[in-house]
């Protein structure tokens, strides 16, 4: 029975490659086997290349449900099934026989979850876990093969398990869980909202998404971390809020195989935005004043609603305040969220709103947040009014024949007048007498009496008119021609008088005003209150009979005196009204001053404050002081009740004294002394850095401490107290007096002396002794302790100097390249380069940046230097050059001979030798001898020339080649040339070229011969291996005779097979691996097999075949 099965390859596709075989099948006999036809079937399927496999159906499905891997046999085209084989992925999990014993075997893993099934056949896996995900395949194999089957690879599944998500969150930045369907916030437009949608616990990998309605939001890929087989997938999103997020949801959306259909959560952002646009309207033109206005404000865009504010120019509009004013403000809210919000001012139009700008200003939340200014709109209103008249004066008191003046003043919109209209005493006045008056008319709305009389003598009023409407002046004028006096109080000396002179002041009534202009009466008053009517002619008192009434005299003035004097004055009309108060003003000084001072002890560089007081503040009632200090004084820039002294000083322990004063005089003084403290302060401090030379023989550290109270002092080194027992240290304190000349306080002065004689070689090692030192107080009552600390670096001169590059090699016209200079040295060491005694530059690196030349070539110094001394390095730039070259003639050895000298750097040169002929055309001759000099080359002249000859010599350094140098070589004389004609060949020569050619000679000899030898050699060689192989394909003699093998030279290396395996199983068409037609090694394998194979008779010399 035959059997042919699919061939089972790895579940990844794979491709398989076989080298093409050879194959000589010649039948031996007629009696072939079937084993010899299944051998041919076997090479033949061997020589199949480049097999690919690939899956054929991929199934999904959900863990824990059940599962059907089909598979696909077609009995017609393959015949009859002998078995099936069921793998996931390279191990074999369930197999199947069929026939009589229809056998069915699962692996134990499966043996509880995987049936195999027929009719049709598959394999069914229940409970499906995550770790069955894999490629499946049914390998069949069938009882006998049929050539339209193709069946070959076997039939692949790729199963996929799903599991749908244990949840899909989001989460907001602080990783709080934000509940689908949800709203945030609120937050505001152009703030950044950052959220995570996170699907955990699936398989496949979901596909994540953010979304906005239908526009697919930008985000990075989703990250996937997988656990046990399962994904979670995290993706965030990054966005600026917009108004394009009002009312709409943000979804993350996640579409899986898992999942029968797209999962979604959402939210909604409670956005807040500002307003888009502001406008107001309501009045196009003007409005006529008595109407009702109304103005109409809209916002729109805004979320929340605006809170709208109304302004008549920069004053805030209140229906609280003007109950003739209404503010009617609504909001509507729109389909996007935001709102519409709709104001009215009403109110009814007056000649006050002309030219008015009403502003309507609308702000929100986010305005506010942003401190961003309000949306604003604003609207001129224009009112047309009639006339506003006001006339003047009230009262015109004049003469009989004085021309009077009557003002009428108006405001109105529109300022053309249409008719003017005076009246007196309600009666309109004849404005067209133009004997008795003037104006009074659109052009002039003044009226002029031009001579007044008895008859003008009345009240007057104004009546104006406009398109509007027309308007009547409320006030009058009064007019009167003869009128009682009108008087003032003049006071001599003017005041104010001061109470201390004792002086006396007289007083006048002065007329202002009077017809007749005479008083025969006055009245006169002290603070509204009648003092005295002169004159007094009552018979007691005679002497004020007799008196100009309108003066008084006040003798020996004082504080009792400080009255508002005022008159009234008596005429023919009668008494005038009382003047105006005149002030008397008696000016006296204040009382005892009384000082104090906060705080009770002050602090030096901060404040203290003085405060004079008095109870008495005299008049006029004193703010003003004086100050003294340190019994000098006053100071003229302080005034003032308080006075602050800062900073405190030393010059402040001292005496203040402080008194008031007014313009009467000044006040009792007083007086207080201050004492002053000082906190700890450093009057020297430690610089940061102290340097000193390791060889110094002595070295000390000072600090001196301002403090009042006294504190004291402690020094550390590094954090360490230094011990007074530390013989290596010695330390003096003083305490110092206060300085007046430099304002400092009473001070501690400590000094830090190095004991030289006690540290170790008595000098400080540049390694160890470094360190930090502090100077440290202790506090006092107004200050805590201070600290000032120094870097104590031990200084040294610089050694050790060296340089990067001892010799630098550059060629001529290029740059040389840098050269570094290190030193070891406290402070740094400076460094200078220097070369043929000029200073090339101060840098640590030597930098030449311009193209060097041969002059440039020498040592360069390197000298790095500090304060405390130098140290030198040097380096050596070589600067390389093509050659230039001479040419000499001389007579060496009885020879005429050219030489050409080389000067270049490097100094050995390469020569090239030529002739120069008339086309400027070259003869090259060679390269000349060197005789063992580096820069010259020797070049023999011929005997025998004819014609004078140019020799050329160029030369040629590692640089590059120099020019040509040139020499003149005239023709030889003809007797001379004659003579070298007659030597025969080899007399021309010197001894040293006829050594050279016999040496010559000798050697090609020896190369003839010894090629010679090898060619006999190889010879006999092949013509043995000729023979070998004549014997082994005639089979008649052995291939080697005894002992021949063992004494070739590869005897030992490795035994060759002199039988085969079985000479009843294999023909003589065998194939070795030395191939049929070639012969390796010692003996040829075949022949060896095959001679193996029969037996020579020693009497007749026939082989015979061996039997076993």
């Amino acid at each position: 029975m035959l059997l042919t099965r699919r061939r089972r390859m790895p579940p990844p596709p794979a491709t398989i490659a076989l080298n093409s075989v050879s194959m000589h099948l010649k039948p031996t006999n007629s009696n072939s086997t079937p084993v010899g036809i299944l051998f041919a079937v076997l090479l033949t399927l061997a020589c199949l290349s480049q097999v690919q496999a690939a899956i054929d159906e991929s199934i999904s499905e959900h863990e824990g449900k059940s599962v059907v891997i089909p598979c696909p046999v077609n009995k017609d085209k393959c015949g009859n099934l002998h078995s099936i084989n069921w793998f996931k992925g390279d191990d074999r999990i369930a197999a199947m026989l069929l026939g009589d014993s229809n056998v069915t075997s699962v692996s134990d893993e499966f043996a509880n979850r995987v049936r195999v099934e027929q009719s049709p056949y598959r394999l069914v896996i229940k409970d499906l876990k995550i770790s069955d995900e894999d490629i499946y395949l049914c390998d069949t194999t069938f009882l006998i093969p049929i050539e339209t089957c193709d069946n070959f690879n076997g039939y692949r599944v790729e199963l996929n398990v799903l599991v749908p998500p244990s949840e899909v969150v989001i989460l907001d930045e602080k990783g709080a869980h934000i509940e689908n369907g949800s709203i945030i916030g609120p937050m505001q437009e152009r703030q950044t909202l950052k959220v995570t949608c996170e699907v955990r616990k699936t398989r496949p990998q979901p596909q994540v998404g953010w979304w906005r309605g239908n526009k697919r939001l930008m985000t990075h890929s989703a990250s996937y971390l997988e656990t046990d087989g399962l994904f979670t997938a995290s993706l965030e999103l990054t966005i600026e809020l917009s108004r394009d997020d009002l009312a709409h949801d943000i979804e993350c959306r996640v579409e899986s195989a898992a999942l029968p259909h797209k999962v979604t959560n959402k939210f909604r952002v409670d956005l807040q935005v500002r307003p888009t646009r502001i406008s107001i309207n309501g009045v196009e033109h003007h409005t006529v004043q008595g109407s009702k206005v109304v103005l109409t404000c809209d916002i729109h865009g805004a979320r929340p609603a605006v809170n709208l504010t109304w302004y008549n120019s920069t004053n805030i509009i209140s229906p609280e305040e003007n109950e003739l004013t209404e503010i009617r403000t609504k909001a509507f809210e729109k389909g996007d969220g935001t709102y519409n919000t709709q104001s009215e001012l009403i109110f009814n139009a007056t000649r006050f709103e002309n030219d008015m700008v009403f502003r309507c200003d609308a702000e929100n939340v986010v305005l506010q947040i942003n401190r961003e200014k309000p949306f604003t709109s604003s609207l001129t209103l224009e009112v047309l009014y009639p006339p506003v008249v006001k006339v003047s004066p009230p009262e015109i008191t004049v003469n009989t024949s004085d021309t009077v003046l009557l003002n009428c003043e108006y405001v109105a919109n529109p300022a053309s007048l249409t008719q003017v209209v005076w009246y007196r005493n309600g009666d309109l006045v004849n404005v067209n007498d133009t004997e008795r008056y003037e104006g009074g008319n659109s052009e002039n709305v003044a009226l002029v009496l031009r001579s007044t009389d008895k008859e003008d003598v009345g009240n007057y009023t104004c009546q104006l008119s406009n398109a509007i409407g027309k308007g009547i002046s409320e006030q009058q004028i009064d007019l009167d021609v003869q009128f009682v006096p009108i008087v003032e109080v003049l006071m001599i000396p003017e005041g104010p008088v001061k109470e201390s002179d004792e002086s006396n002041v007289t007083l006048y009534c002065n007329i202002l005003d009077a017809n007749p202009a005479v008083l025969t009466k006055v009245r006169w008053y002290a603070n509204a209150s009648l003092l005295k009517e002169l004159p007094d002619c009552e018979e007691t008192k005679e002497d004020l009979c007799h008196i100009d009434p309108s003066k008084l005299l006040l003798e020996s003035i004082g504080r009792g005196f400080f009255y508002n004097y005022s008159c009234e004055g008596y005429n023919a009309a009668g008494w005038g009204p009382r003047s105006e108060d005149k002030e008397l003003m008696v000016h006296y000084e204040p009382g005892p001053a009384t000082l104090t001072h906060f705080p009770l002890i002050a602090v030096k560089k901060k404040s203290v404050t003085f405060s004079c007081s008095v109870d008495d503040p005299g008049y006029p009632e004193t703010n003003r002081f004086r100050w003294l200090r340190g019994g000098r004084g006053p100071l003229q820039d302080v005034v003032t009740k308080d006075w602050t002294v800062e900073p405190v000083g030393l010059d402040s322990r001292t005496n203040y004294s402080c008194y008031a004063f007014n313009e009467g005089g000044k006040g009792v003084m007083a007086t207080i002394n201050l004492e002053v403290h000082a906190p700890p302060f450093f009057i020297k401090n430690l610089v940061p850095y102290t340097g000193m030379l390791h060889t110094s023989r002595t070295a000390n550290l000072t600090c001196r401490i301002e403090c009042v109270p006294r504190c004291e002092i402690t020094w550390l080194k590094g954090t360490d107290p230094i011990e007074k027992n530390d013989t290596r240290y010695f330390i003096k304190e003083k305490y110092v007096d206060a300085s007046p000349a430099t304002g400092d306080f009473e001070s501690m002065l400590s000094v830090l002396h190095f004991n030289m004689s006690n540290w170790p070689n008595q000098k400080f090692d540049i390694e160890s002794d470094s360190a930090n030192y502090t100077c440290v107080s202790t506090g006092n009552t107004v200050g805590p302790g201070i600290k000032s600390s120094t870097y104590f670096s031990i200084e040294y001169a610089p050694e050790n100097s060296t340089v990067s590059e001892e010799v630098v090699y550059v060629q001529e016209g290029t740059i040389s390249g840098r050269v570094i200079c290190n030193a070891k040295a406290n402070p740094s060491a400076h460094y200078n380069w220097i070369f043929n005694n000029t200073k090339l530059g101060q840098d640590q690196a030597l930098i030449i940046n311009t193209p060097m030349t041969r002059n440039h070539t020498g040592i360069y110094t390197c000298v790095a230097s500090n304060k405390h001394g130098k140290s030198m390095a040097e380096t050596f730039i070589d600067v390389q050059f093509k050659p230039r070259c001479e040419i000499e003639r001389h007579e060496i050895d009885d020879q005429d001979t050219l030489i050409c000298t080389a000067f270049g750097n490097p100094v050995e040169s390469d020569f090239s030798w030529s002739i120069k002929a008339e086309n400027d055309s070259a003869e090259w001759l060679g390269n000349g001898e060197r005789q063992g000099f580096k820069d010259k080359s020797f070049y023999v002249l011929d005997v025998g020339y004819a014609i004078a000859r140019t020799y050329r010599c160029i030369a040629n350094n590692t640089v590059g080649p120099g020019t040509f140098c040139e020499i003149e070589v005239a023709a030889s004389s003809p007797l001379y040339v004659w003579w070298q004609e007659q030597l025969a060949w080899w007399q021309r020569w010197d001894k040293t070229t006829l050594i050279i050619l016999v040496a010559s000679i000798l050697a090609l000899l020896l190369a003839v011969i010894i090629i010679c030898c090898i060619i006999i050699c190889i010879c006999r060689r092949r013509r043995r291996q000729d023979k070998l192989q004549d014997k082994s394909s005639s089979l008649a003699d052995p291939l080697t005779e005894p002992g021949e093998y063992e004494n070739l030279p590869f005897h030992g290396l490795q035994t060759a097979p002199n039988k085969p395996l079985s000479g009843l199983e294999f023909d003589d068409e065998l194939i070795y691996a030395d191939l049929d037609s070639q012969h390796y090694g010692p003996i040829n394998y075949k022949a060896a097999s095959v001679y193996a194979l029969v037996k020579k008779d020693k009497k007749t010399g026939a082989l015979n075949e061996v039997k076993n």
